[in-house]
């Protein structure tokens, strides 16, 4: 964990990341006390680290040794994680070296993602066919096991009929379910809309990650009776890139994965502060709006009763289905209440924006209209400059970068 203490009268420049690609440098004058946390460093040579994760997988044989000449391989892909089409052109390597035919490596994304947030990189030669959420979802649904509750689990056919499947996404917390990857990239993430909507409805923030939880135990039992042996997992950096990767069996990479979780982005035993300057990155495929809630929660557990919240977004639009419901809100709280009766993600994550600007006074840094944040009752900023002029003057401050990552404990 990279949290710190600075006394200093003024804290040397320092970087946040946020949006795609966007940098706030800035300095504090302050008297009392700064703290920040800014998450593991991007890894300066990916591709390296991708080789040497998936030359050296965690209780597991390579996945050459894993598979033979015919046998249909479905790389299951999260959209949000960062280098996903690099780490499946290096999958696909080391299956065509073990016979494998190219036409028989498939590339399934786990999520609706448009193609406007896809990858710019995605070079049939080494990726291969990449296969939508909704194509996959259209395929025959074929029953694959049952749990000891007696539920029945379904698959796609473009899951269910892979010889060997690979799931390959994002490690990170998870209000519901503690933590989420490994089994949970394949379920509940291909199951039908009313079983996923058992997977997310609730919110459990009185637990703890490690607590056990009745949904983290479904996902794990159905992954066991899916068959499912082998994952690659990334955790994000604080700009949202990549932090780190580790390959292997589900169950060595999940312990290996908290372990690294824990220690790079859980800030324990935190102190509220006056000003929380938070950023947002958004790299393709991010899901923008559960990034958003996270993000907010996390502003919210570090803030004090009436402080600041500066949130760095590269936010460029609001759901039009919204729009008009907001402007003929009478107020906040009105507004609070009609959002908070969606259950959209879009919905949730506008929700939890008026919940923070209900509490605090919520700076957001976008390239949305400025009419549109009056509705949630943020005070605009259109730039840095104006950024950088408005943090000044607080009694303390938390600086967090990549805010939708971290897992935050107060004292």
């Amino acid at each position: 964990m990279e949290d710190k203490q600075l006394k200093d009268n003024k804290l040397p420049k320092f970087t946040l990341h946020y949006g795609h690609e966007q940098k706030f440098d800035c300095e504090i004058e302050c008297e009392n006390s700064i703290w920040q946390h800014l998450g593991p460093e991007t890894v300066a040579d990916p591709t390296s680290m991708i080789q040497t994760a998936i030359n050296e997988p965690l209780e597991y044989p390579g996945i050459d040794q894993a598979v033979v000449p015919g046998d249909r391989v479905s790389i299951v892909v999260d959209p949000e994680t960062p280098c996903w089409p690099e780490i499946v052109a290096a999958l696909r390597q080391r299956l065509l070296s073990a016979g494998i035919e190219s036409d028989s490596i498939r590339v399934a994304l786990n999520r609706e993602i448009s193609e406007q947030d896809l990858p710019a990189n995605l070079s049939p030669e080494t990726v291969g066919t990449v296969i939508s959420y909704a194509e996959v979802m259209k395929g025959r649904s074929m029953y694959v096991a049952s749990t000891a509750e007696g539920e029945r689990i379904y698959l796609p056919e473009e899951i269910g009929e892979a010889d060997f499947v690979i799931s390959l996404g994002p490690f990170g917390f998870h209000e519901q379910w503690g933590y989420h990857g490994t089994y949970s990239i394949i379920y509940p993430a291909f199951a039908s809309e009313e079983e996923q909507e058992k997977f997310h409805a609730g919110s459990q923030q009185e637990l703890t990650p490690e607590t056990s939880r009745g949904t983290r135990q479904t996902i794990d039992e159905a992954g066991w009776l899916l068959g499912l042996q082998y994952t690659v997992q990334v955790i994000p950096s604080g700009a949202g890139k990549l932090g780190h990767i580790i390959s292997g069996s589900n169950d060595a990479v999940y312990r290996e994965a908290v372990n690294f979780l824990d220690q790079n982005w859980r800030i324990q035993n935190a102190k509220r502060v006056e000003t929380v300057i938070i950023s947002l990155p958004a790299e393709p495929g991010c899901n923008i709006w559960h990034a958003i809630t996270r993000t907010c929660k996390a502003a919210q557990s570090l803030v004090q009763a009436d402080g600041r919240v500066m949130l760095l977004t590269d936010l460029k639009e609001l759901p039009r289905e919204l729009i008009d419901p907001l402007t003929m809100c009478d107020d906040l709280s009105d507004a609070i209440r009609m959002l908070n009766s969606l259950s959209s993600p879009e919905a949730l994550a506008l929700h939890a924006i008026a919940s923070l600007a209900q509490a605090t006074k919520l700076y957001l840094l976008s390239e949305l209209e400025p009419d549109l944040l009056e509705n949630l009752y943020c005070i605009p900023l259109a730039n840095p400059e104006e950024m950088q002029n408005a943090i000044q003057g607080g009694d303390s401050y938390a600086l967090l970068n990549g805010g939708s990552f971290v897992y935050v404990e107060n004292e």
